[in-house]
Protein backbone atom coordinates (compact mmCIF):
# COMPACT_ATOMS: atom_id res chain seq x y z
CA UNK A 1 0.00 0.00 0.00
CA UNK A 2 1.49 3.58 -0.80
CA UNK A 3 2.34 6.23 1.82
CA UNK A 4 -0.39 8.27 2.86
CA UNK A 5 -0.17 11.83 4.39
CA UNK A 6 -0.50 10.09 7.78
CA UNK A 7 3.11 9.06 7.25
CA UNK A 8 5.18 10.28 10.11
CA UNK A 9 8.09 10.82 7.45
CA UNK A 10 8.72 14.40 7.43
CA UNK A 11 8.45 15.95 3.94
CA UNK A 12 9.57 19.56 4.50
CA UNK A 13 12.98 20.50 3.15
CA UNK A 14 15.53 23.10 3.49
CA UNK A 15 16.64 24.36 -0.52
CA UNK A 16 13.60 23.47 -2.61
CA UNK A 17 13.85 24.11 -6.24
CA UNK A 18 11.09 25.38 -8.47
CA UNK A 19 10.21 25.23 -12.40
CA UNK A 20 8.27 28.30 -13.62
CA UNK A 21 5.81 27.80 -15.63
CA UNK A 22 2.57 30.31 -17.13
CA UNK A 23 1.02 29.55 -13.93
CA UNK A 24 2.91 30.03 -10.77
CA UNK A 25 -0.25 28.76 -8.51
CA UNK A 26 1.41 25.34 -8.17
CA UNK A 27 4.75 26.74 -7.39
CA UNK A 28 2.70 28.19 -4.42
CA UNK A 29 1.28 25.67 -2.80
CA UNK A 30 4.26 23.41 -2.94
CA UNK A 31 6.07 25.88 -1.20
CA UNK A 32 3.56 26.48 0.95
CA UNK A 33 3.68 22.54 1.98
CA UNK A 34 7.19 21.36 2.16
CA UNK A 35 7.99 24.56 4.28
CA UNK A 36 11.88 25.59 2.05
CA UNK A 37 13.72 28.56 3.95
CA UNK A 38 15.23 28.91 0.22
CA UNK A 39 13.58 28.37 -3.32
CA UNK A 40 15.96 28.05 -6.42
CA UNK A 41 13.46 29.20 -9.33
CA UNK A 42 14.50 27.74 -12.44
CA UNK A 43 12.78 29.67 -15.54
CA UNK A 44 13.08 30.99 -19.05
CA UNK A 45 12.39 34.26 -20.44
CA UNK A 46 8.67 32.75 -21.90
CA UNK A 47 8.22 32.93 -17.68
CA UNK A 48 10.09 35.88 -16.98
CA UNK A 49 6.80 37.62 -15.57
CA UNK A 50 5.66 34.59 -13.17
CA UNK A 51 8.57 34.56 -12.05
CA UNK A 52 8.46 38.04 -10.66
CA UNK A 53 4.96 37.65 -9.43
CA UNK A 54 6.25 34.19 -7.35
CA UNK A 55 8.92 35.77 -6.10
CA UNK A 56 7.50 38.09 -4.51
CA UNK A 57 4.84 36.71 -2.80
CA UNK A 58 7.38 33.80 -1.44
CA UNK A 59 9.27 36.75 -0.24
CA UNK A 60 7.16 38.22 1.47
CA UNK A 61 6.64 34.81 3.41
CA UNK A 62 10.04 35.00 4.46
CA UNK A 63 11.41 32.55 2.02
CA UNK A 64 14.60 33.17 0.49
CA UNK A 65 14.77 33.27 -3.65
CA UNK A 66 17.29 32.73 -5.68
CA UNK A 67 17.25 32.30 -9.84
CA UNK A 68 18.16 30.20 -12.38
CA UNK A 69 17.32 31.39 -16.15
CA UNK A 70 16.96 28.37 -19.06
CA UNK A 71 17.57 30.73 -22.26
CA UNK A 72 16.39 27.78 -24.17
CA UNK A 73 13.68 25.47 -22.64
CA UNK A 74 14.73 23.16 -25.24
CA UNK A 75 17.98 22.64 -24.84
CA UNK A 76 18.27 19.20 -22.59
CA UNK A 77 22.23 20.33 -22.42
CA UNK A 78 21.64 23.98 -20.98
CA UNK A 79 18.85 22.18 -18.75
CA UNK A 80 20.80 19.72 -17.41
CA UNK A 81 23.64 22.29 -16.28
CA UNK A 82 21.22 24.66 -14.72
CA UNK A 83 19.84 22.18 -12.32
CA UNK A 84 22.86 20.43 -11.59
CA UNK A 85 23.93 24.11 -10.61
CA UNK A 86 21.02 24.32 -8.29
CA UNK A 87 22.32 21.89 -4.93
CA UNK A 88 18.71 21.65 -3.53
CA UNK A 89 17.65 19.10 -1.42
CA UNK A 90 14.08 18.88 -2.75
CA UNK A 91 12.60 19.18 -6.40
CA UNK A 92 9.39 20.13 -7.53
CA UNK A 93 8.44 19.59 -11.03
CA UNK A 94 4.89 20.33 -11.41
CA UNK A 95 5.83 23.63 -13.70
CA UNK A 96 8.03 24.45 -16.63
CA UNK A 97 8.33 22.41 -19.61
CA UNK A 98 8.14 18.96 -20.27
CA UNK A 99 11.42 18.53 -20.95
CA UNK A 100 12.52 21.28 -18.37
CA UNK A 101 10.65 18.54 -15.94
CA UNK A 102 12.17 15.69 -17.86
CA UNK A 103 15.70 16.82 -17.57
CA UNK A 104 15.73 18.11 -13.85
CA UNK A 105 14.36 15.25 -12.84
CA UNK A 106 16.96 13.01 -14.99
CA UNK A 107 20.06 14.92 -13.16
CA UNK A 108 18.54 15.81 -9.61
CA UNK A 109 20.30 13.46 -7.43
CA UNK A 110 18.56 13.10 -4.70
CA UNK A 111 15.59 10.03 -2.97
CA UNK A 112 12.34 9.40 -4.53
CA UNK A 113 11.21 11.31 -1.51
CA UNK A 114 12.73 14.26 -2.08
CA UNK A 115 11.08 14.68 -5.59
CA UNK A 116 7.43 15.92 -6.37
CA UNK A 117 4.93 17.03 -8.68
CA UNK A 118 1.30 18.34 -8.16
CA UNK A 119 -1.68 16.53 -9.46
CA UNK A 120 -3.74 19.11 -10.00
CA UNK A 121 -6.61 16.32 -10.91
CA UNK A 122 -7.05 14.38 -7.59
CA UNK A 123 -5.58 18.00 -5.33
CA UNK A 124 -3.34 16.26 -3.81
CA UNK A 125 1.24 16.60 -3.62
CA UNK A 126 2.96 13.91 -4.84
CA UNK A 127 6.24 12.43 -4.65
CA UNK A 128 7.79 9.62 -6.01
CA UNK A 129 8.44 7.17 -3.66
CA UNK A 130 3.86 7.15 -3.71
CA UNK A 131 3.47 8.90 -0.76
CA UNK A 132 0.85 12.17 -0.91
CA UNK A 133 -0.64 14.97 0.76
CA UNK A 134 -4.50 15.81 -0.21
CA UNK A 135 -4.37 19.85 -0.35
CA UNK A 136 -7.55 19.73 1.54
CA UNK A 137 -6.33 18.73 4.70
CA UNK A 138 -3.20 21.59 4.27
CA UNK A 139 -3.79 25.44 5.58
CA UNK A 140 -2.57 26.97 2.30
CA UNK A 141 -3.30 30.70 3.16
CA UNK A 142 -4.93 30.92 -0.30
CA UNK A 143 -7.39 34.21 -1.19
CA UNK A 144 -8.58 35.71 -3.81
CA UNK A 145 -6.18 39.08 -3.31
CA UNK A 146 -3.30 36.43 -3.25
CA UNK A 147 -3.71 34.39 -6.36
CA UNK A 148 -4.22 37.68 -8.34
CA UNK A 149 -1.32 38.84 -7.06
CA UNK A 150 0.56 35.44 -8.18
CA UNK A 151 -0.94 36.56 -11.68
CA UNK A 152 0.50 39.75 -11.30
CA UNK A 153 -3.56 41.27 -11.44
CA UNK A 154 -4.61 44.10 -9.25
CA UNK A 155 -8.00 44.20 -8.07
CA UNK A 156 -9.70 46.70 -7.48
CA UNK A 157 -13.24 46.55 -5.32
CA UNK A 158 -16.16 49.42 -6.30
CA UNK A 159 -16.24 52.27 -4.03
CA UNK A 160 -18.09 52.12 -0.65
CA UNK A 161 -21.68 51.94 -0.41
CA UNK A 162 -23.09 55.65 -1.64
CA UNK A 163 -26.18 57.22 -0.72
CA UNK A 164 -29.74 55.71 -1.73
CA UNK A 165 -27.74 52.76 -2.88
CA UNK A 166 -29.82 49.18 -3.53
CA UNK A 167 -31.25 47.35 -0.80
CA UNK A 168 -31.36 44.10 -0.43
CA UNK A 169 -35.58 44.60 -0.75
CA UNK A 170 -34.70 45.80 -3.98
CA UNK A 171 -32.62 42.81 -5.02
CA UNK A 172 -35.51 40.53 -4.29
CA UNK A 173 -38.27 42.84 -5.81
CA UNK A 174 -36.27 42.50 -9.49
CA UNK A 175 -35.49 38.75 -8.83
CA UNK A 176 -39.09 38.39 -8.24
CA UNK A 177 -40.31 40.50 -11.54
CA UNK A 178 -37.36 38.79 -13.57
CA UNK A 179 -37.80 34.78 -12.85
CA UNK A 180 -41.66 35.47 -13.31
CA UNK A 181 -41.33 37.26 -16.63
CA UNK A 182 -37.77 36.87 -18.07
CA UNK A 183 -38.29 39.66 -20.62
CA UNK A 184 -38.11 42.38 -18.53
CA UNK A 185 -34.48 41.62 -18.00
CA UNK A 186 -33.57 42.71 -21.24
CA UNK A 187 -36.09 45.56 -20.82
CA UNK A 188 -34.36 47.16 -18.31
CA UNK A 189 -31.49 46.58 -20.46
CA UNK A 190 -32.07 48.13 -22.75
CA UNK A 191 -33.46 50.98 -21.10
CA UNK A 192 -30.29 52.39 -19.29
CA UNK A 193 -28.19 50.89 -22.19
CA UNK A 194 -29.65 51.21 -25.69
CA UNK A 195 -28.08 49.57 -28.34
CA UNK A 196 -25.31 48.49 -26.03
CA UNK A 197 -24.43 52.14 -24.92
CA UNK A 198 -24.44 52.87 -21.63
CA UNK A 199 -26.47 56.23 -21.06
CA UNK A 200 -25.02 59.48 -19.29
CA UNK A 201 -26.67 60.77 -16.15
CA UNK A 202 -27.47 63.92 -18.03
CA UNK A 203 -29.08 61.84 -20.94
CA UNK A 204 -31.32 59.54 -17.99
CA UNK A 205 -32.06 62.92 -16.60
CA UNK A 206 -34.08 63.87 -19.14
CA UNK A 207 -36.39 60.80 -18.87
CA UNK A 208 -35.89 59.02 -15.69
CA UNK A 209 -36.43 55.50 -15.48
CA UNK A 210 -39.60 54.49 -13.34
CA UNK A 211 -39.79 50.87 -11.68
CA UNK A 212 -43.24 51.11 -11.34
CA UNK A 213 -43.64 50.98 -14.94
CA UNK A 214 -42.22 47.53 -14.94
CA UNK A 215 -44.13 46.56 -11.80
CA UNK A 216 -41.35 46.87 -9.46
CA UNK A 217 -41.67 48.61 -6.48
CA UNK A 218 -37.76 49.65 -5.33
CA UNK A 219 -36.08 51.51 -2.91
CA UNK A 220 -36.33 54.68 -5.44
CA UNK A 221 -39.37 56.10 -7.15
CA UNK A 222 -37.02 57.12 -10.83
CA UNK A 223 -33.48 56.47 -11.69
CA UNK A 224 -31.84 59.19 -11.68
CA UNK A 225 -33.28 60.99 -8.84
CA UNK A 226 -33.00 64.82 -8.58
CA UNK A 227 -29.75 65.48 -7.06
CA UNK A 228 -28.07 62.19 -7.81
CA UNK A 229 -24.02 62.62 -8.03
CA UNK A 230 -22.53 60.40 -11.28
CA UNK A 231 -21.90 57.89 -8.45
CA UNK A 232 -25.27 57.21 -7.52
CA UNK A 233 -26.65 56.92 -11.03
CA UNK A 234 -23.70 54.57 -11.87
CA UNK A 235 -24.45 52.04 -8.81
CA UNK A 236 -27.86 51.95 -9.77
CA UNK A 237 -27.16 51.49 -13.46
CA UNK A 238 -24.93 48.65 -13.08
CA UNK A 239 -27.54 46.91 -10.28
CA UNK A 240 -30.75 47.63 -12.55
CA UNK A 241 -28.59 45.95 -15.59
CA UNK A 242 -27.48 42.86 -14.14
CA UNK A 243 -25.74 43.96 -10.59
CA UNK A 244 -29.08 42.29 -8.84
CA UNK A 245 -28.36 38.93 -10.01
CA UNK A 246 -24.44 39.00 -8.54
CA UNK A 247 -25.79 40.24 -5.20
CA UNK A 248 -28.59 37.43 -5.03
CA UNK A 249 -25.80 34.55 -6.18
CA UNK A 250 -23.33 35.77 -3.84
CA UNK A 251 -25.83 35.78 -1.01
CA UNK A 252 -26.85 31.83 -2.08
CA UNK A 253 -23.03 30.93 -1.72
CA UNK A 254 -23.12 32.40 1.45
CA UNK A 255 -26.21 30.44 2.45
CA UNK A 256 -25.05 27.21 1.21
CA UNK A 257 -21.64 27.66 3.23
CA UNK A 258 -22.73 29.20 6.40
CA UNK A 259 -20.39 29.98 9.18
CA UNK A 260 -17.64 28.41 6.99
CA UNK A 261 -18.10 30.94 4.28
CA UNK A 262 -14.91 32.56 3.05
CA UNK A 263 -14.99 36.32 1.87
CA UNK A 264 -16.89 36.14 -1.27
CA UNK A 265 -15.76 38.96 -3.70
CA UNK A 266 -18.09 40.38 -5.69
CA UNK A 267 -17.67 42.53 -8.98
CA UNK A 268 -14.07 42.98 -8.87
CA UNK A 269 -12.28 45.08 -11.43
CA UNK A 270 -9.51 43.70 -11.99
CA UNK A 271 -5.94 45.22 -13.75
CA UNK A 272 -3.09 43.26 -15.42
CA UNK A 273 -0.44 44.32 -17.21
CA UNK A 274 1.53 41.56 -18.89
CA UNK A 275 4.53 41.94 -22.14
CA UNK A 276 3.83 46.28 -21.99
CA UNK A 277 0.66 45.89 -22.46
CA UNK A 278 -2.03 46.61 -19.71
CA UNK A 279 -5.73 45.18 -19.59
CA UNK A 280 -9.23 45.34 -17.31
CA UNK A 281 -11.40 42.87 -16.84
CA UNK A 282 -14.12 41.93 -14.07
CA UNK A 283 -14.97 38.93 -11.78
CA UNK A 284 -18.47 38.68 -11.60
CA UNK A 285 -17.80 36.55 -8.27
CA UNK A 286 -14.97 34.80 -6.92
CA UNK A 287 -14.19 33.06 -3.83
CA UNK A 288 -11.48 30.75 -2.70
CA UNK A 289 -12.05 27.44 -0.56
CA UNK A 290 -9.26 25.84 0.37
CA UNK A 291 -7.01 25.45 -2.62
CA UNK A 292 -9.51 26.38 -4.91
CA UNK A 293 -10.50 29.24 -6.70
CA UNK A 294 -14.60 29.25 -7.47
CA UNK A 295 -15.28 32.07 -10.76
CA UNK A 296 -18.81 32.97 -11.44
CA UNK A 297 -20.31 34.71 -14.63
CA UNK A 298 -23.17 35.94 -14.39
CA UNK A 299 -25.60 37.06 -17.12
CA UNK A 300 -29.02 37.93 -17.53
CA UNK A 301 -28.55 37.13 -21.12
CA UNK A 302 -31.42 34.61 -23.08
CA UNK A 303 -29.86 34.01 -26.25
CA UNK A 304 -27.52 30.74 -26.26
CA UNK A 305 -24.63 32.93 -28.52
CA UNK A 306 -23.95 35.47 -25.90
CA UNK A 307 -24.07 32.61 -22.96
CA UNK A 308 -22.25 30.59 -24.69
CA UNK A 309 -19.64 33.38 -24.93
CA UNK A 310 -20.01 34.34 -21.26
CA UNK A 311 -19.31 30.66 -20.20
CA UNK A 312 -15.85 30.52 -22.26
CA UNK A 313 -14.79 33.45 -20.72
CA UNK A 314 -14.84 32.65 -17.15
CA UNK A 315 -14.34 29.02 -17.70
CA UNK A 316 -10.86 30.30 -19.12
CA UNK A 317 -10.12 32.77 -16.64
CA UNK A 318 -10.66 30.62 -13.58
CA UNK A 319 -8.20 28.40 -15.41
CA UNK A 320 -5.80 31.03 -16.20
CA UNK A 321 -5.58 31.79 -12.59
CA UNK A 322 -6.27 28.96 -11.13
CA UNK A 323 -5.27 25.99 -13.17
CA UNK A 324 -7.39 22.40 -12.75
CA UNK A 325 -7.59 22.66 -9.59
CA UNK A 326 -10.30 26.13 -9.89
CA UNK A 327 -14.08 25.89 -10.46
CA UNK A 328 -16.33 28.18 -12.59
CA UNK A 329 -19.81 28.47 -13.74
CA UNK A 330 -22.38 30.58 -15.60
CA UNK A 331 -25.85 31.82 -14.16
CA UNK A 332 -27.51 32.96 -16.42
CA UNK A 333 -31.46 33.24 -18.31
CA UNK A 334 -31.37 30.90 -20.36
CA UNK A 335 -34.35 28.95 -21.07
CA UNK A 336 -36.27 27.08 -23.83
CA UNK A 337 -35.08 25.26 -26.72
CA UNK A 338 -35.69 23.94 -30.56
CA UNK A 339 -35.47 20.79 -32.30
CA UNK A 340 -32.01 20.16 -30.76
CA UNK A 341 -33.34 19.87 -27.34
CA UNK A 342 -33.33 22.03 -24.72
CA UNK A 343 -30.87 25.29 -25.18
CA UNK A 344 -29.69 25.01 -21.30
CA UNK A 345 -28.55 21.42 -22.69
CA UNK A 346 -26.75 21.77 -25.56
CA UNK A 347 -24.67 24.80 -23.79
CA UNK A 348 -23.70 22.38 -21.63
CA UNK A 349 -22.94 19.34 -24.19
CA UNK A 350 -21.15 21.78 -26.46
CA UNK A 351 -18.63 22.61 -23.07
CA UNK A 352 -18.43 19.03 -22.29
CA UNK A 353 -17.20 18.71 -25.50
CA UNK A 354 -14.63 20.97 -25.85
CA UNK A 355 -13.62 21.28 -22.62
CA UNK A 356 -9.87 19.09 -22.17
CA UNK A 357 -9.86 19.98 -18.07
CA UNK A 358 -11.45 17.45 -15.41
CA UNK A 359 -13.72 19.53 -14.07
CA UNK A 360 -16.42 20.79 -16.88
CA UNK A 361 -17.53 24.46 -15.76
CA UNK A 362 -21.11 24.29 -14.39
CA UNK A 363 -23.91 26.32 -16.63
CA UNK A 364 -27.10 27.49 -14.33
CA UNK A 365 -30.19 28.38 -16.10
CA UNK A 366 -33.17 29.59 -15.66
CA UNK A 367 -35.08 26.65 -13.97
CA UNK A 368 -32.01 26.39 -11.39
CA UNK A 369 -32.41 29.65 -10.32
CA UNK A 370 -36.43 29.51 -10.16
CA UNK A 371 -35.65 26.25 -7.91
CA UNK A 372 -33.03 28.45 -5.61
CA UNK A 373 -35.42 30.90 -5.05
CA UNK A 374 -38.50 28.89 -4.36
CA UNK A 375 -40.94 29.86 -7.48
CA UNK A 376 -42.40 26.38 -7.36
CA UNK A 377 -42.20 25.17 -3.53
CA UNK A 378 -39.08 25.20 -1.36
CA UNK A 379 -36.29 26.60 -2.01
CA UNK A 380 -33.45 24.13 -3.47
CA UNK A 381 -29.80 24.68 -3.16
CA UNK A 382 -28.21 21.40 -4.10
CA UNK A 383 -27.03 21.73 -7.63
CA UNK A 384 -25.25 25.01 -6.11
CA UNK A 385 -23.88 23.36 -3.44
CA UNK A 386 -22.64 20.24 -5.45
CA UNK A 387 -20.93 22.70 -7.30
CA UNK A 388 -19.49 24.68 -4.40
CA UNK A 389 -18.58 21.19 -2.86
CA UNK A 390 -17.07 19.89 -6.25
Amino acid sequence: MAPTERSPVNRTCKKLALLVGSNPLPNYLAAVILHPSEVVLLYTPETSEPRTYLTEVLQERGIYVTEQCIADASDVHEIRRRCRDMNCDHLHYSGGTKTMAAQARMVFNGSDMQASYLDERKGRLRFDDGWSIDLATTDLGLTVDLVLKLHGIEGVQPSGSVADSPTAGDVQAVLTGVLRDPSIAQKLYDDFRPGGKRRSRTDAMKEPFVPSNYGLALSVAEIPNSGWSNQQYETWEKFITGGWLEQWIAELIHRCLGEASPPIEVNLRCKRKRNGHRTEFEIDIALVRGHRLYVVSCTTAQKKTLCKSKLFEVAMRSRQMGGDLARSALVCLLDGGDSQGPYIEQLRADIASLWDAPNVPRVFGLADLREWAAMDGEPNLETLREWLNS
